[in-house]
């Protein structure tokens, strides 16, 4: 059976993390081989210095400060992040605990060090800073080019689009035929570059420039998309379920809709009446499960991987207008929003979109 100071004894040098009793002074009294391991100093040579002289100095002065505090009574123990020079002249970063050890006057006979090595986690921690600076610069950077896109692509397509109007009022009669086409031509072409340039905006702002998350009504806002979308000259059908409330960005959730719906009735079998159902499914204790169900055309799946990109089509702008933006401004958003979106669909049988919501 040990006694209580062979226990100590054992713990102390056994430690996971490194241990030391420190005299007043700053020297070394006794070391375990966790805190030799964490400096790369023999046992002998630790004992030959201080705690000052492996300390980096910009650490030093709030280290001996706290040494102050803790001999004049004011503080107990203490807890700070510092840096030691490795004995191969790196640096170490250690998560240092002190206490104070008294006789039975009250008077300081030696301190308790508990060292962690945290270099690991202060490199990640640096890492995750760098990224975060350049995060903000990139976002900088994508306001530029919004600001840019907004004033040189948009201003020029505006005198495109009013100088296109003026032929057509004024030189219609004298335009042949094939100038004419040439001209409707010239007015379509500017369209679909307004279209790719808007939503080119929407996708590249999504992060950048969303509104603070309030309590939004799913419900609520499908209603109003189907509303502005105004389906009564369509022969579709849409059928919505009782949705849930959510911490959301509202607008961007009337943008998640509309581009969802929108796509949903572009799509449709010409053959069949449209019919466009949207519903929660499988509600879980983590998660807001929606679906988007419509009977339209459909796609391979051999596509899935594809249509959240930005600009994949799978079909002719010809056929179908588009940017091939909109699931890609869905994607960013549900993904800004912390959940996931997924599609099921096969040829000539539909689509199903797939949005997880965190609750």
């Amino acid at each position: 059976m040990l006694d209580s100071e062979e226990l100590f004894r054992v713990a102390f040098n056994d430690a996971a993390i490194g241990m030391a009793l420190v005299a007043t002074d700053g020297r070394w009294l006794k070391v375990n081989r966790s805190l030799c391991g964490i400096v790369g100093y023999s046992e002998a040579d630790l004992l030959k210095i201080t705690f000052q002289d492996i300390t980096h100095p910009d650490d030093l002065e709030k280290d001996l400060d706290c040494v102050r505090q803790m001999l004049a009574g004011e503080i107990r123990t203490y807890q700070i992040e510092k840096r030691y020079f490795h004995s191969n002249g790196y640096i170490v970063w250690i998560l240092l605990n002190v206490s104070l050890v008294c006789d039975r006057h009250q008077q300081p006979l030696y301190f308790i060090a508990q060292i962690q090595d945290i270099t690991q986690r202060k490199q990640a921690e640096a890492r995750l800073k760098s990224l975060l600076t350049e995060l903000e610069r990139s976002n900088r950077d994508l306001k530029d080019f919004a600001s840019v896109v907004s004033h040189d692509l948009i201003s020029p397509l505006h005198k495109i689009q009013i100088l296109s109007e003026f032929m057509q009022e004024d030189y219609a009669q004298v335009l042949d035929e094939q100038g004419l086409d040439y001209l409707n031509r010239i007015v379509q072409i500017r369209s679909r570059m307004q279209s790719l340039i808007n939503d080119l905006l929407t996708f590249s702002l999504v992060t950048t420039q969303g509104q603070p998350f309030i309590e939004v009504n799913l419900t609520q806002v499908v209603q109003g998309v189907i509303s502005d979308l105004e389906t009564a000259d369509t022969n579709a059908v849409l059928e919505v379920g009782e949705l849930p409330t959510i911490a959301a960005d509202p607008g961007q959730m009337y943008q998640l809709f509309q581009n969802l719906l929108s796509n949903s009735l572009k799509y449709c079998n010409p053959e069949i009446t449209s019919v466009v159902k949207i519903y929660q499914n499988q509600a879980s204790d983590s998660q807001y499960k929606i679906v988007v169900e419509d009977n339209g055309i459909g796609f391979d799946e051999v596509y899935l991987d594809h249509i959240f990109e930005p600009c994949q089509r799978l079909h002719n702008s010809s056929e179908y207008e588009g940017t091939g933006l909109g699931l890609a401004i869905c994607r960013r958003i549900v993904e800004r929003h912390g959940g996931s979106i997924s599609a099921q669909s096969q040829l000539g049988q539909g689509a199903k979109f797939a949005i997880a919501f965190p609750r």
